[in-house]
């Protein structure tokens, strides 16, 4: 057997699995485009959970005069961690957009509850 055929078996083998794994998307059709468009909001949106976070935890300081310190250390904190979880959700769901699933991480709303 040649090189070159066992090349275009190899292309044909990948292109079967892929259309038969994604079978289930053209029973939705719209499912894809909506995971897609979730993913590419998720990134756009993951840097203001940033400054919703610190500004949020400074409001929730127990002590009034802690605010600003415990809003720049745990707000920041808490922020990052919001943001990176943001990032992995909105990166998974673009590059995985031909399979349907829920959303790894569900965001809270990105106006900080004061």
């Amino acid at each position: 057997m040649t090189t070159r055929l066992k090349k275009q078996r190899i292309v044909l083998a990948a292109c079967l699995l892929f259309i038969y794994s994604s079978t289930t998307v053209f029973a939705s059709s719209t499912w894809g485009v909506q995971k897609l468009g979730r993913g590419f909001l998720h990134i756009l949106t993951s840097p203001f959970f940033l400054p919703k976070e610190v500004i949020q935890t400074a409001a929730e300081a127990e002590p009034s005069y802690a605010a600003p310190w415990k809003g720049m250390t745990a707000g920041l904190g808490k922020g990052l961690f919001q943001m990176g979880c943001q990032l992995v959700s909105g990166f998974g769901d673009i590059f995985t957009f031909y399979i349907p699933s829920e959303p790894l991480f569900k965001s809270d709303s990105l106006f900080p509850e004061v």
